[in-house]
């Protein structure tokens, strides 16, 4: 008989993955079902300029003043996957610098300026 308990019950949950993704059934977290990604970064349509969700977010608070390591903190990653979230920003803005990352964003379409 089937192991019918649910994963981090004591049993089947791999099997019971594996099942699932076996017969076409897409498991929370899985990128083709649009979930997350290993970093936890959201999957789905593109947010403002491009970005992904997490790249907005991340963008947001780079425009607030916060540093990668205040990021990091915030959002419960390395400071390297910001530092990776970040030159992707970069590239997608066509920028090189902190500075005209946060006038583009203001300017474009992110979180409007306070000024």
């Amino acid at each position: 008989m089937d192991d019918l308990r649910a994963p981090g019950q004591g049993g089947g949950g791999r099997a019971a993955l594996n099942g699932a993704r076996e017969g076409g059934v897409a498991a929370k977290g899985d990128r083709a079902a649009g979930g997350t990604g290993r970093d936890g970064e959201a999957r789905g349509l593109p947010g403002p300029r491009g970005l992904s969700a997490r790249e907005a977010e991340v963008m947001s608070l780079i425009a607030d003043g916060q540093t990668n390591g205040e990021i990091a903190a915030r959002l419960f990653l390395a400071e390297k996957t910001v530092k990776n979230h970040v030159r992707r920003i970069y590239a997608k803005l066509g920028v090189g610098s902190r500075p005209a990352a946060i006038a583009c964003w203001r300017d474009g379409g992110g979180k409007p300026s306070r000024g």
